[in-house]
């Protein structure tokens, strides 16, 4: 069940499961709503969706030509669907007109309510507190409710599961109802009664989900995230008037990811493109201000271009290169047919400047230099951890590493001369493995498995695991690092989805 969950999720961008949850949502309350089972028609839910997204759509272009930015065609429709389950449907002009205000509202603070071309806000959230504090539609949360319940349930469990932020909804969640028990207790409320209230009649469920995960507003890093996700949940739990509404503790969460995290627009100018082995490039680029970041971590790219396929103008990818490298470099894998994406990648010309939307996350090396690692790359994988080594190499810190490097072919094993240093200068042990090697292959060949980790590491559940390639090759490895006694809190993994 979970491979096929996996799957799923994986043969689309987060932006795109979340537009097509958010469909499914949306579906179902039209057919809720047909047989009597809402408190809305469908003559106040369909025009007050057209209105959110015809304006939505126009703002949106319109802001992108003012402000020179990219349009992205998934952004907007995301927002005026979470518009359209926070404020009450309408069935007259004035309230057709203010559903406009707010649509507008929430397109203009992307650009307006940003420091240095970074926006701070969730754009649906600041929107309906906007227009609640102007007296005009405020937020009512209307998709909290039991008939819903499953479908945004099973929205949300995906998207978080793609995004892989189970620690962060958990611990909102999970503070969440353990307020709402602990005020139950004091004021002399029935317990079971207020849980009960807490899960279904409150948006802890599609806020928790949906809006928290919020790439572009939340931490990028997990103690960061579960900073928000607590910060958040006790601000929407206390009942303390208008700052514990669940779109203004957003808010102030945003803020705060926004201070943890890269306080301006990040913006690279594209260098070059290089084919390093057949069907792998190496793609360098300058940024335009320096970006902070730590060597593992991940960049997403947005790249506006010509009729994208299913896979959006957006793409996640390790870093290559070390932190103090003055250029951002990454490993791109390509296929045949290509991804509309990787072709305007790769047919950029060296001056055209990209923006990325995101730099973070935990893939890091721990702060214990003695503690013993096992690094095991699949295929392109490999991109984390070069920029790890790397940064190992220029401050000559040496840690007990051994790396198991896997490829089908030998001719697809990359970054060869700095393993060789690495080996060399910091004594880490480098073992690559080829599927299908050639008949001059002197290393290891076939399949990368526990025996032959175990053959070079000893005890394995002595180490902390990293594990970077394919979804699946991430899993199983996981799987099989559990059963062999590894903890989980040893085992790190930066899976990709075939980018």
């Amino acid at each position: 069940m979970r491979q096929y969950v996996e799957k799923f999720i994986d043969s689309m961008t987060m932006y795109r499961l979340v537009l097509y949850g958010l469909y499914l949502i949306t579906a179902t309350a039209f057919v809720l709503s047909l047989f009597g089972l809402l408190s809305f028609t469908l003559l106040e839910l369909a025009p007050t969706l057209l209105i959110l997204l015809v304006v939505s759509y126009i703002a949106s272009k319109l802001f992108a030509w003012t402000f020179s930015a990219p349009y992205n065609p998934e952004s907007w429709q995301i927002t005026a669907f979470i518009i359209f389950f926070l404020i009450f449907p309408q069935n007259d002009l004035k309230g057709f007109l203010l559903t406009a205000l707010a649509a507008f509202l929430s397109v203009a603070s992307k650009y307006i309510l940003a420091i240095r071309g970074r926006h701070i806000f969730n754009p649906a959230a600041v929107a309906v507190v906007i227009s609640g504090l102007l007296g005009l539609l405020g937020a009512t949360w209307w998709v909290a409710t039991l008939l819903l319940l499953p479908v945004v349930s099973i929205v949300g469990l995906l998207v978080t599961w793609k995004l892989r932020h189970f620690t962060m909804v958990f611990v909102y969640g999970f503070v969440s109802v353990a307020l709402a028990g602990i005020i139950a207790v004091v004021t002399g409320r029935e317990l079971g009664e207020a849980f009960k209230t807490v899960v279904i009649s409150t948006p802890i469920v599609f806020a928790g989900t949906i809006m928290l995960t919020e790439p572009l507003t939340s931490p990028t890093t997990k103690r960061n995230q579960i900073v928000y996700a607590v910060l958040v949940a006790i601000l929407g739990g206390l009942q303390i008037g208008w700052i514990s509404k669940p779109d203004v503790a957003l808010l102030v969460g945003n803020v705060f990811s926004f201070l943890v995290g890269q306080r301006r627009a990040i913006k690279l100018e594209f260098v070059s493109s290089t084919e390093i082995t057949p069907s792998i490039y190496s793609i360098v680029f300058k940024p335009v201000h320096p970006i902070r970041f730590r060597a593992g971590q991940y960049i997403e790219l947005t790249l506006p271009h010509d009729h994208p396929d299913d896979r959006g103008i957006r793409r996640t990818f390790s870093i290559a290169s070390r932190p103090s490298d003055q250029y951002i470099k990454l490993g791109l894998v390509t296929a045949n047919p290509s991804s509309t994406f990787k072709t305007a990648l790769l047919n950029l010309t060296p001056g055209t400047v990209v923006r990325a939307t995101e730099v973070g996350g935990s893939f890091v090396l721990p702060a214990n230099t003695n503690e013993p690692i096992v690094m095991i790359a699949g295929g392109i994988g490999i991109t984390p951890f070069r920029s790890m080594i790397d940064d190992l190499i220029a401050k000559q810190e040496k840690r007990p590493i051994v790396l198991f490097y896997a490829a089908r072919r030998e001719d697809l094993l990359v970054y060869g001369g700095l393993l060789n240093e690495a080996r060399k200068q910091l004594g880490i042990m480098i073992v690559p493995i080829v599927t299908e090697p050639g008949p001059t292959w002197a290393g290891e060949k076939g399949y990368l498995d526990m025996k032959t980790i175990e053959r070079y590491v000893g005890n394995v559940y002595d180490h902390t695991f990293y594990i970077s390639g394919p979804n699946a090759m991430a899993l199983s490895f996981r799987d099989e690092l559990r059963l062999a006694g590894v903890t989980a809190g040893h085992i790190k993994t930066d899976y990709f989805s075939g980018y």
